[in-house]
């Protein structure tokens, strides 16, 4: 008996060229993700045409088909029906060339496909983390942080994200082609116990560059190399395990090629990870944490430029970010915002990148209202307002705010207005976790609820904008046309 979704799986494959023209296929929360062989193959006029695609679009290397929240019925009844494997993985004489790919999208291909495997358990124990960390806030009270409940609660919620370098050391790993068992070791290795708590356990024997904010410890020596531990460590952080992998990936493919094939089984995988474990310990951490040093000056000088500089900050990363994610471009934010986190523990950037999915929110809540008599209106407003709602704007974003593009224009103004002011209050995001309404937790920190405060305010300010803004703008008319 064929599945609900088997007839939408063959179509998609066949509009994009057949499974043979397949490299591979990944999805996130609402898109399937190809990789193909040959772009000009894809028709993308009738892959939007398809019952339940929402939106076909070309973002580098990688054909993106918007089907909103059913996406993973989908992806199933493609590998079950198709004869396609969605491990994302191909043999080397299958792979397309990337030589004309600019670096950023290069990037970030990279980025989205080691980060996006993690977005459902990341999430989840996002929220878990930061519905936890609220109801233990001093002045809310109701969760004690001496109880059973908190310290299992609060080991679900961090846990995933204090050992995320082992888990991205997979992913990493998949996406270059390297051994996943490599790719795990060399995650554990950055989160090892005796490294992680170094300070408490050993003297300092000296400081690099002393003084500055790019001061860092070192415990010890390998060759007369320090070798450091930044103060945050690396529990929790992104690129360092990511540039770790792609080295081990260069380290193994030389290994196998120049060792005999009797030791190749044995001495790679050594070899492999232990210059991989030294190189990153001694140069590639120190470098990448003061790079993320350079990047926390620089966000900081913005922010403290006096009373202009967090409200142009915040308007433009509120009003922006919305944009992004209708390009699928703002997993390199969202990378650089978990690596911030993990070494400062808050970030400014996501604080008002925040913003977008609550904006959204109340608009899709204001076209349901606007468009309650108009049928065929309503019956996209109201599921994706709720899918808004739950923190997955891809289906309201593409079935309404894009096609009626003053709709757009409001959510990017009223996501500049919001996001404006959570600057302004220099608000800090403690964790990224859930979006819509639980992402109010992502605020929750820093000893209280004042960041939370912080963000209602922007919500606030954002919101009334956004209400007003659509239901005057908005065309019953218009709609029922742009929407046909």
């Amino acid at each position: 008996m064929a599945g609900k979704f088997d007839q939408t799986a063959a179509d998609i494959i066949q509009l994009v060229g057949g499974k043979e023209n397949v490299v591979s296929l990944t999805h996130c929360v609402t898109r399937l993700r190809f990789v193909l062989k040959d772009k000009s193959k894809a028709d993308h006029e009738a892959l939007s045409s398809v019952q339940y695609v929402i939106k076909v679009q070309q973002v580098g290397e990688q054909l993106q088909v918007v089907v909103g929240n059913k996406v993973d019925r989908i992806y199933e009844a493609i590998l079950e029906t198709q004869g396609i494997s969605g491990s994302g993985e191909v043999e080397p004489d299958d792979e397309t060339t990337s030589t004309n790919k600019s670096v950023f999208y290069r990037l970030m291909d990279v980025i989205s496909a080691i980060l996006v495997p993690t977005l459902g358990v990341l999430t989840a124990a996002g929220i878990i983390k930061g519905v936890t960390s609220f109801l233990a806030l001093e002045n809310i009270g109701i969760l004690d942080p001496t109880s059973g409940l908190y310290m299992l609660l609060y080991a679900i919620g961090d846990g995933f994200y204090y050992f995320l370098p082992i888990i991205l050391g997979l992913t990493a790993a998949r996406k270059f082609k390297t051994n996943e068992f490599i790719g795990l070791a060399i995650g554990a290795s950055f989160v090892y116990p005796a490294m992680v708590n170094i300070s408490k356990t050993m003297e300092v024997l000296g400081l690099v560059f002393e003084g500055t904010k790019f001061q860092m410890a070192f415990y010890n020596t390998l060759f007369g190399i320090p070798v450091i531990m930044p103060g945050a460590g690396y529990t929790g952080s992104v690129f360092p395990v990511i540039v770790a992998v792609f080295i081990a990936s260069k380290i193994e493919k030389w290994c196998k090629n120049h060792i005999t094939e009797n030791l190749r089984g044995i001495l790679t995988p050594v070899i492999t990870l232990i210059l991989t474990v030294f190189v990153s310990y001694l140069f590639i951490g120190p470098i990448l944490n003061s790079v993320a040093v350079v990047i926390q000056i620089i966000i900081e000088a913005l922010f403290n430029i006096p009373v202009i500089g967090g409200l142009i900050a915040g308007a433009i990363i509120g009003g922006g970010f919305g944009v992004l994610v209708l390009f699928g471009m703002h997993w390199v934010i969202i990378g650089l915002a978990l690596n911030l986190i993990a070494q400062n523990g808050f970030d400014y950037i996501m604080a008002c990148g925040g913003i977008g999915p609550m904006i959204g929110m109340f608009q899709g809540l204001a076209i349901c209202w606007a468009c309650r008599k108009n049928k065929k209106v309503r019956e996209l407003a109201i599921p994706a307002t709720i899918s808004q709602i739950c923190g997955v704007g891809e289906p309201l974003m593409y079935s309404m705010l894009v096609p009626m593009k003053k709709l757009f224009l409001i959510n990017i103004l009223g996501g500049c207005v919001g996001g404006a002011i959570i600057g302004l209050l220099k608000t800090k995001m403690y964790l990224f976790g859930g979006s819509g309404l639980f992402g109010i937790f992502n605020y929750a920190g820093g000893g209280g609820s004042a960041d939370i405060m912080k963000y209602l305010v922007g919500i606030a300010v954002g919101g009334i904008f956004t209400i007003v803004a659509t239901l005057i703008t908005y065309n019953d008319e218009e709609a029922t046309r742009i929407l046909k």
